[in-house]
């Protein structure tokens, strides 16, 4: 009999090892509750919001991921044939958590805007960039070298220029010398945000994009700073997304500051067939709602990748664009 029992008792331990895990692994890939609505998601394959250390265009991305879908069935469903539902119908079909992009616009071309973050730090991976001759928008980190110099040979080659600010993480992460943090005063965000401006000398920089950012992006009072920069500049705002609950656009909005959100980041692998696939999902939400913004990075397998893509337009009914024009587009349909 006493065999029987210690069994019975390494079955029990066993079913309740099992349930523990299952336990501790909802609590950590369960969504957040306190999560809010959003203009926009993220990318419609991944549940994450990515962030990327300041050191992503020397070695490998750091990427740091804040969960807040969890249904493996959303996982594998594609935002853009959402959009062809009604809300209910979404809201049954998806996690209530999870964002879907909302703004459309009418036009007789689906227009596309590819962002290039983190320009100016490597110096030979953003030279590549460059020599891509086409309406492609560069948004430049403000402690690269040769800034001014590097914009303007972009704005030669028919790219539009946009500072890519370092805005303060809710991760650990290595920070540029001049993020924008929580902690500031509104003098201290001005005074910063006037150096970067004077990097560009010269540059007709149109617009900024947050750099990181979840925790900045998410306090009004601080953003709202920013917001009222961009304004006195005629600057836009295009959000990264880096967190859900990013009240970008609400200020936007309340400040009449120009807005767009990107849908898509292209090269979290540094992978040229993953971003094909990226570039081809972009297309396919531009074709469901008028249009789409794209974020990448100056990576190896980027650059391969948007020079092939670049060459498959001509056959397509899609028009790469700026942001601002995008941003025009949205303004009319609001």
């Amino acid at each position: 009999m006493a065999p029987y029992i210690s069994a019975a008792l390494v079955a029990l331990l066993l079913l309740l090892f099992f349930l523990a895990g299952i336990f501790v692994g909802y609590l950590k890939f369960s969504p957040d509750k306190n999560i809010s609505s959003a203009a926009v998601l993220l990318m419609p394959d991944e549940n994450s919001v990515v962030e990327y250390s300041t050191e992503d265009t020397i070695g490998d991305f750091i990427l740091h991921h804040e969960y807040f879908a969890a249904d493996p069935e959303v996982l594998n469903t594609s935002v853009a044939d959402m959009h062809e539902e009604t809300e209910s119908t979404i809201r049954k079909a998806e996690n209530p958590h999870r964002n879907i992009i909302l703004d459309k616009i009418e036009t007789d071309v689906p227009l596309v805007a590819v962002v290039i973050d983190d320009m100016g730090i490597n110096q030979p991976r953003s030279k590549d960039i460059i020599s891509l001759q086409a309406p492609l928008t560069s948004s430049f980190l403000t402690y690269g070298k040769n800034l001014a110099q590097l914009a303007a040979e972009a704005e030669t080659a028919g790219h539009e220029i946009m500072i890519h600010a370092p805005m303060e993480p809710k991760v650990k992460a290595n920070l540029a010398p001049d993020t924008l943090m929580t902690e500031m005063d509104a003098t201290t965000i001005e005074n910063l945000f006037a150096d970067m401006l004077i990097r560009f000398d010269g540059i007709a920089v149109r617009g900024i994009n947050n750099h990181m950012g979840s925790k900045f992006t998410e306090d009004k009072e601080k953003l709202g700073v920013v917001m009222n920069i961009l304004k006195q500049h005629d600057m836009f705002f295009l959000d990264s997304k880096t967190t859900a609950s990013s009240k970008g656009k609400e200020l936007a909005e309340e400040d009449e500051v120009d807005f767009a959100a990107r849908d898509v980041f292209l090269d979290n692998e540094n992978d040229y067939e993953y971003i094909m696939k990226q570039l081809a999902l972009t297309e396919k939400i531009a074709q469901k709602k008028g249009f789409a913004v794209a974020i990448c990075h100056p990576k190896s397998q980027t650059f391969l990748a948007l020079k092939d893509w670049l060459k498959t337009l001509g056959g397509k009914n899609i028009k790469l664009v700026h942001v601002s024009e995008i941003v025009q587009a949205l303004n009319a349909a609001r």
